[in-house]
């Protein structure tokens, strides 16, 4: 076996280091290796028997694609040991789909024997040099392999180096509807930054999680497992600890916040509730429920959203998505997700507390709570910024893209 390795990588190194046309190989000797291959799928022989043409003349995207067939099975009885060695050949040729591919399966290779550091090191050379070449899906497989390998090693700098990379992928600062690569990237980073958190504790990991949590959960494409994502975003918000990642708002934007909303109806320009004036829930819904002038006890201190009520309730109404499938079938009201706010603004403990008709409603207006830009804190008399337990109210079907969005204390 180990002999006909060192054949074929012998016969394929003396094919492609020079130009077809100046070697002086034995295409013969070529050939016979080809011959080895068996097809196993009938209807798929032509296509292979091209495939082995294509790689006695040289041509690497054959070389790659009868090097995925080979180990892969799927037509040709498995070979991976020509299989490897064909990768190889169109690798060393800077054919990137080529090392994209050798890479994963040195990849998949050190996942079943992690201590074999020679599978590392090949998986890494190959995904850099395609990196190098501009190929983003490397750039996401590195960073996924550095993670891997750091957690493994219990070293944080090759976790960091992950997070690294990643961040200099392409867009991946910004909200996209488009390239679902981009929010593969902004996943990976959020997922690997979650570790590295319960690595060793980092804050600043934890709220690098919810950034690109929150950018991936921002996006209109409903990402593969987003339903995963929404959990992981919940997660962070849920370890108790203070992650505020907006710049504090200046006095004056503080000051313009809290001036009480006038005219209109909650979820609409102009905010509040009949009444206006201070915070509150449906009319008469002071906290603890009181009605008809009942006496009540000092307001508990709240927090506010940047802009103020009105701004909550345009934020709410343009980011709910309500689907047509919902909209068809005449699935509407109302869901109610508690959360706290930290003394730094920023959300904790996102929970449903009235749930909706169906599921996908409760997931939703808790992806909405927690993609809101970070909270002014409350503050008690004296300035001191406190903790303040909060509701927002999502709803669905009563106009606007996700339907009026209503909020009470």
């Amino acid at each position: 076996m180990q002999m006909r390795t060192r054949l074929i990588s012998v016969v394929m190194s003396a094919l492609f280091v020079m130009p077809v046309a100046a070697q002086n190989v034995n295409t013969d000797s070529i050939k016979a290796e080809m011959d080895k291959i068996e097809i196993t799928n009938q209807g798929m022989k032509q296509v292979i028997e091209n495939y082995k043409k294509g790689v006695i003349k040289g041509d690497l995207e054959s070389m790659n694609l009868l090097g995925m067939e080979c180990m892969t099975g799927q037509y040709v009885k498995s070979n991976p040991e020509m299989g490897l060695n064909l990768l190889d050949a169109a690798a060393k040729q800077n054919y990137v789909e080529a090392q994209y591919n050798l890479s994963s399966y040195y990849y998949m290779f050190w996942l079943s024997q992690p201590k074999t550091t020679a599978y590392f090191t090949t998986a890494s050379k190959w995904l850099k040099k395609a990196v190098k070449a501009g190929d983003n899906r490397s750039i996401i497989l590195l960073a996924r392999f550095y993670n891997d390998y750091g957690v493994y090693k219990n070293d944080p700098a090759y976790v960091e180096g992950g997070i690294k990379i990643l961040e200099g992928y392409p867009k991946i600062d910004e909200v996209n509807n488009k390239d679902e690569n981009v929010l593969n990237a902004q996943a990976c980073l959020g997922t690997i930054c979650l570790g590295k958190w319960r690595m060793d504790n980092d804050t600043t990991a934890l709220c690098g999680a919810k950034k690109w949590y929150q950018t991936l959960l921002k996006s209109d494409l409903q990402f593969p497992n987003y339903s995963q994502y929404i959990d992981s975003l919940q997660k962070v918000l849920n370890m108790g600890v203070p992650t505020r990642i907006d710049p504090m708002p200046t006095a004056q934007q503080i000051e313009e916040s809290k001036k009480p909303a006038t005219g209109g109806r909650g979820g609409f320009p102009g905010g509040g509730f009949p009444g206006g004036g201070a915070p509150g829930g449906f009319p008469g819904g002071a906290p603890g429920g009181a009605q008809g002038g009942a006496p009540q006890g000092p307001a508990a201190p709240t927090a506010t959203f940047l802009g103020g009520q009105g701004q909550m309730q345009q934020f709410i109404r343009s980011n709910t998505l309500y689907p047509d499938n919902l909209k068809t079938q005449k699935i509407n009201g109302q869901v109610s997700v508690e959360f706290t706010v930290d003394t730094d603004g920023s959300i904790q403990n996102p929970h449903v507390v009235r749930e909706g008709q169906v599921p996908f409603m409760n997931q939703e207006a808790l992806r909405v709570v927690m993609i809101m830009p970070d909270f002014i804190p409350a503050t008690q008399e004296d300035g001191t910024p406190v903790k303040a337990t909060q509701t927002v109210n999502v709803s669905f079907g009563a106009g606007g893209r996700g339907g009026m969005g209503g909020f009470g204390f």
